[in-house]
């Protein structure tokens, strides 16, 4: 009993492995990348329902040297032998079986992955960027509609912005598929399509009612109009229109948004401006709207990539063109 309580003396501490251990843990818990083909895994599984690499060529519409070359190429790169050969029949090892399972279900996600593109591709399904113009709202929600009710699948994303430019730009860098635009400028790797020409009505201070459609009598009062680094184009045709009439007009304020330049600087009569006939309205009796003589008219656009636009976006240029009656055309920019 004595001999039980007796010290002793210590030794090594064992409680943490050592280096080598560690080691040789990693080594064996370390997933070697393996780098297979989805032939030979369709190859593998074939062999394995056919039990015969004849049958299994023949199924797949192959010879037969080329089966069995993948399906050793497929056993080398596993490391494991998947077959045994040595009788008349092929039959799977244990490895086999076990490897049979992930097989098949890696094939049927790649066969369902395959499927999904297909349908993206034909523009029945995915996501569909679209940048739309708030001013001709109306037309644009009713071919979004149509995209909808003819294709469920698509999920749409459309973007609101008063800036033609802005849009355009993010067409060509590929963060929209499609973007209806005003007058849209020159932009590389775009190709616009135009749909129809949007009319413009004064919006004038009401004292102006009578006389507005003669540009001229709006001479000596200042005009409020889009930034012209954010719409050239419409900038540009306001300004002809006017200086056909006769003079430049004053500089008002900047045109953003819509009912707050009606309600404020051009109901108090400090400025005129001109929107979209298809969209204006107001309760304001200190604002009149006035169809100029002669009409001004805006062209509006459907932008696409130039090159290989998404089926689902030539999709959107279709039921655009129906719903606005526009003759197809286009021209690249």
């Amino acid at each position: 009993m004595r001999a039980l309580l007796q010290p002793v003396s210590p030794g090594p501490i064992n409680d943490q492995p050592s280096n080598e251990t560690i080691t040789k843990r990693n080594q064996s818990r370390r997933v070697r990348a393996v780098a297979m083909e989805v032939r030979q895994l369709r190859y593998f599984v074939t062999v394995a329902e056919c039990e015969h690499f004849g049958r299994a060529a023949e199924a797949l519409n192959i010879v037969q040297p080329a089966v069995s070359k993948q399906v050793a190429r497929l056993e080398r790169e596993l490391g494991l032998t998947l077959f045994d050969r040595s009788r008349r029949r092929v039959r799977l090892t244990p490895d086999g079986q076990a490897f049979l399972i992930h097989a098949r279900r890696a094939l049927r996600g790649i066969d369902r992955a395959a499927a999904a593109a297909a349908e993206i591709a034909a523009g029945n399904t995915g996501l569909l960027r679209v940048g739309s113009s708030v001013v001709f709202s109306p037309r644009i929600e009713a071919a979004l509609a149509a995209v909808r009710d003819a294709h469920p699948g698509i999920t749409l994303q459309v973007t609101s912005s008063a800036s033609t430019t802005g849009q355009l730009a993010a067409l060509a860098a590929n963060d929209l598929d499609a973007a209806f635009v005003a007058a849209p400028p020159d932009t590389p790797g775009v190709r616009v399509h135009h749909l129809w020409d949007e009319p413009l009505l004064l919006a004038v201070p009401a004292a102006y009612a009578s006389t507005a459609s003669n540009l001229t009598t709006l001479a000596e009062l200042p005009l409020a109009r889009p930034a012209r680094a954010d719409n050239p184009g419409v900038y540009d045709l306001i300004t002809a229109a006017c200086q056909a009439a006769g003079f430049t007009p004053g500089v008002g304020p900047t045109l953003t948004r819509v009912q707050d330049l009606l309600a404020g600087p051009v109901a108090s009569g400090e400025c005129w401006t001109l929107l979209p006939a298809g969209v204006v309205s107001h309760d304001f009796t200190a604002v009149a709207l006035v169809q100029p003589d002669p009409p001004i008219r805006v062209p509006a656009a459907l932008a696409l990539p130039d090159a290989a636009p998404r089926a689902s976006a030539l999709s959107l240029l279709t039921a655009a063109q129906t719903r606005t009656g526009a003759v197809v055309a286009s021209r690249p920019r």
